[in-house]
């Protein structure tokens, strides 16, 4: 009985096994599935130290035929459980040849020679002071029992994942093989005010309390260590004992923690796709804050050559011109005017007169003189001398000193002033040139200012293609994210999607975990009912056995109440996770859960929507600032533009230039009238000074004939000779003074011109003021608009870069750490799922069958004394009940 008693015992972990897939084993003839399921049983002691174990080997075997099985086993103390017959060992297989017809199981028990992957250590504190367990015995005070359970396969492995930027990251990190387990101790009527912060805690039915802690022995959804335990009142204290079941799996496909695995790879792909798209927003970024330094530069050059325009226009041009018709207009063209006043109205009239009178009267005296003297000699002498005396000297002294004292100066200083005037337009017209040439350069300029902005303008245009690949990432990161929606055909579901589904299959898990707990209850009722129930057999049994079998029934019924305990937190658990995932929907996106999630408080979804628009909104801005401030080439200086600005000043400059060639052209017909005016004015000076001369001569000479005129008689032959003489005179100084007319008509001519020359260059330098002073101006704000530009334009630049540095950066380090943190995670249990699946088993399965391995640890009590032996034959019999049910379930699965 006490070999046999341990082997159905540890039936009671084999519904932890029943995910194993059987498998067809090599057989001999016909179709055989074997399964083969090892269950460790360890004794420890009250403290965690082991007394004793052993390996219990199960094959079951279905189908039709004969099969040869070579199973891994603990050859010490290898016996046979079904009978006694034995089997042959052959390098640490048990070699059988069995026949199968239908069911058949072949079971087995050895010492275990092997490490258990568990550690287990147990302390205890009475009152705050550490104890041994059989010191607690009969005490009472405060207990305070702590288990600490170990997963001793730990070790550190280098695992590998995406980084997110296209390549792989390496780690070293902790593996395992994955073990789960549960601890189950119950505490005595004597245990009071039982507290625990890890266990499920329930009544045994039996005034008992009954404490179940769950581990989870793998990282990263557990950890290879677990500490638990509880506190108690005690009155005449003892140890209870504790069964701690144990088993490998793989995290990767059992139903418990294949979505948290799920979820770490779905976190890992989230990870990479972030790094990646920030990567390429971050690019974006530092090309659009390059191109945002080379606009600023730009700009800085063109402010700078802008601000040296406005200087020179402002400082010299404008000034200049100002000067220049200010002194046109106050100084020349008056003068212009008066002269030509002057030899208009005053002194060609004379020059005219005396023309007419030498040419009309003084010829016509001479040749009348001359018939007088001829023909009348003798009548006219007396009237001649009478006229000698009385008018012709006086006049004539009248004439010579008007000619010789204002006449002649006057036509030297007109001679004079006319060859400085020539003279100075003469310099005028040799610098109007330079004038002319200034402003083609100025235009020039202008024009390639005006170039450069039609470039600012077209090269600031493609600024939303630039930023496109950014809103391009934020729209991949979005549709990353996507939506509830399932996916069509060939397309990867989106993180909401996926979120979503898990969220309903966890809370469906709930659901069933709920049902199932039901499930059980209904169990218990078929255990504990006094007629349909296992129950209702007490009275087939003997009397003496009746009470053991209530009492293993009661263990049933207790382990059966757990159970529904435990599927019930875990559909609680399964809840809290459905809820915990919906925020995390709501996390992704407010609109994610109508009516759950708060619409104040956006999620990333729409986050990436803000950003998205805010990086349009910035773009549609920069562009429309800049392109309105530098304005197209039909804008005026009324749109407030700078190419509006440069239209102005090149307008200006045209005027400038028209202005200046009409300046030019004016100079030189004054400078042609000048040159007329000074020769006209030398000839008049020099017909004056000749007048002048003769007029003192014609004085002199009627003076003499006045005084001759008593000897007139004496003379008449002298006087005729001379009479013809003065009508030779008369008929040159008659000639001489239509030159004259004529030379003052020329010089009034050239008088009117030059003051109409002057007139125009007056004009065309207040044309030309007023278009430096526009120009001026317009330089002006050119200079501004580039300073403004220059200075806002900076805000573009570190705006970029912070975002690069604060934004998308911090985005790529977020992404690189999270693929980093969830690709890890996932490694470790892709590497703990590959360590199950070939370290799991503590001995090995047949080859092409399916295996699996549990672990039944009890940790001994210490109450003083000893449990009854037929006790544990009776519980051993209830267990034995199940191992048939169960292990009938696990042949009838399908291949």
């Amino acid at each position: 009985m006490r070999r046999i008693l341990p082997a159905l015992a540890a039936g009671s972990v084999l519904p932890l096994v029943l995910g194993g897939t059987a498998a067809s084993a090599a057989d001999d003839s016909g179709d055989v599935t074997v399964t083969n399921t090892e269950t460790v049983q360890a004794k420890l002691d009250a403290t965690g130290s082991l007394r004793e174990a052993r390996v219990y080997e199960q094959l079951a075997l279905t189908g039709h035929g004969t099969a040869t099985i070579a199973n891994p086993v603990s050859t010490s103390g290898l016996r046979n459980l079904d009978g006694f017959g034995s089997y042959t060992v052959e390098d640490g297989r048990m070699i059988a040849q069995l026949d199968v017809d239908g069911e058949r199981r072949v079971r087995t028990v050895s010492d275990f020679d092997g490490e258990l992957p568990l550690g287990v250590q147990v302390t205890y504190t009475l009152d705050g002071e550490p104890v041994q367990p059989g010191d607690v015995v009969g005490r009472s005070g405060v207990l305070e029992v702590h288990y600490t359970v170990t997963n001793l396969t730990s070790r550190e492995d280098q695992v590998t994942y995406d980084d997110g930027r296209g390549g792989t990251g390496t780690a070293t990190a902790t593996t395992v093989v994955p073990m789960i387990g549960q601890l189950v101790t119950t505490l005595p009527s004597s245990f009071t005010d039982v507290t625990s912060g890890q266990a499920g805690i329930a009544g045994d039915g039996r005034g008992g309390t009954r404490l179940t802690f769950q581990m989870t022995l793998f990282p990263p959804i557990g950890s290879p260590t677990a500490e638990f335990g509880y506190t108690a009142r005690i009155s005449d204290g003892v140890v209870p004992a504790a069964s701690l079941t144990s088993m490998p799996v793989s995290p990767l496909d059992y139903p418990s923690f294949a979505g948290g695995s799920r979820s770490y790879a779905s976190g890992a792909a989230s990870g990479v796709d972030l790094t990646a798209g920030a990567i390429q927003i971050d690019d974006n970024l530092r090309r659009l804050h390059d191109g945002s330094a080379e606009l600023l530069a730009g700009l800085v050059q063109m402010h700078d050559g802008a601000t040296t325009l406005a200087a020179g226009l402002n400082d010299e041009a404008a000034p200049g011109a100002a000067e220049l018709a200010a002194g046109l207009n106050a100084r020349a063209l008056p003068g212009a005017r008066d002269l030509a006043a002057g030899l208009n109205d005053k002194i060609l009239p004379g020059a005219e007169q005396l023309a007419d009178g030498l040419s009309g009267d003084a010829v016509a005296g001479a040749r009348r003189l001359t018939d007088g003297l001829t023909d009348q000699l003798a009548p006219g002498a007396q009237d001649l001398a009478d006229g000698l005396n009385d008018q012709l000297a006086p006049g004539a002294k009248d004439l010579a000193t008007g000619l010789s004292t204002r006449i002649a100066p006057g036509a030297t200083s007109l001679a004079s002033g006319a060859a400085r005037l020539a003279a100075g337009l003469e310099s005028a017209q040799t610098s109007a040139p330079a004038l002319v040439a200034g402003l083609e350069q100025v235009d020039a300029g202008l024009a390639r200012i005006d170039a450069g902005l039609a470039q600012l303008y077209g090269r600031i245009d493609q600024l939303p293609t630039q930023a496109q690949p950014l809103r391009d990432g934020i729209a991949s990161l979005r549709a990353g994210i996507g939506s509830k929606a399932a996916p069509g055909a060939g397309q990867q579901p989106s993180l909401l999607y996926a979120v979503d589904a898990l969220r309903t299959q966890l809370g469906q898990a709930g659901t069933d975990a709920q049902t199932t707990a039901g499930q059980v209850g209904q169990l218990r009722a078929g255990v504990t009912d006094p007629t349909a129930g296992l129950a209702a057999y007490t009275a087939l049994l003997p009397a003496g056995a009746q009470a053991g079998f209530t009492q293993a029934l009661g263990s049933i019924d207790g382990n059966l109440a757990a159970l529904a305990t435990g599927l019930g937190e875990s559909a609680t658990r399964l809840g809290t996770a459905s809820a915990t995932l919906a925020r995390v929907e709501c996390g992704l996106s407010a609109a994610a859960l109508p009516g759950v999630c708060d619409p104040a408080r956006p999620g990333l979804l729409e986050g990436l929507a803000g950003v998205d628009q805010g990086v349009g909104s910035l773009v549609t801005q920069v562009v429309g600032s800049v392109q309105g401030g530098v304005g197209d080439g039909d804008d005026t200086a009324s749109d407030g533009t700078l190419r509006g600005g440069m239209n102005a000043a090149q307008a200006g400059v045209d005027q400038l230039q028209a202005g200046g060639e009409q300046l030019v052209t004016g100079i030189g017909q004054l400078g042609t009238g000048a040159d007329d005016l000074s020769a006209g004015a030398d000839a008049l000076a020099d017909g004056i000074g000749s007048a002048a001369a003769g007029s003192k001569r014609l004085s002199t000479g009627l003076g003499s004939a006045a005084s001759g005129s008593t000897r007139l008689a004496d003379g008449l032959g002298t006087a005729a000779a001379g009479s013809g003489t003065l009508f030779q005179g008369l008929v040159r100084a008659s000639a001489g003074s239509r030159d004259l007319a004529a030379g003052i008509g020329t010089a009034a001519d050239g008088s009117s011109q030059l003051a109409s020359g002057l007139d125009d260059a007056a004009t065309g330098s207040s044309e030309l003021a007023v278009g430096l002073s526009a120009a001026a101006d317009g330089s002006s704000q050119l200079a501004d608009g580039l300073g403004t530009a220059a200075d806002s334009t900076p805000q573009i630049v570190d705006g970029t870069k912070r975002l690069s540095d604060e934004g998308t950066s911090q985005l790529v380090a977020s992404g690189e750490k999270t693929a980093a943190s969830y690709g890890t995670g996932y490694a470790v249990l892709e590497a703990g799922a590959q360590r199950a699946a070939t370290e799991g088993m503590a001995y090995g399965a047949p080859e092409g069958a399916a295996g699996a391995t549990a672990y039944s640890i009890e940790i001994a009590g210490v109450d003083g004394g000893s449990a009854s032996t037929l006790g544990k034959g009776l519980a051993a019999l209830a267990l034995f009940a199940a191992v048939g049910v169960v292990t009938t379930l696990l042949r009838r699965r399908p291949a």
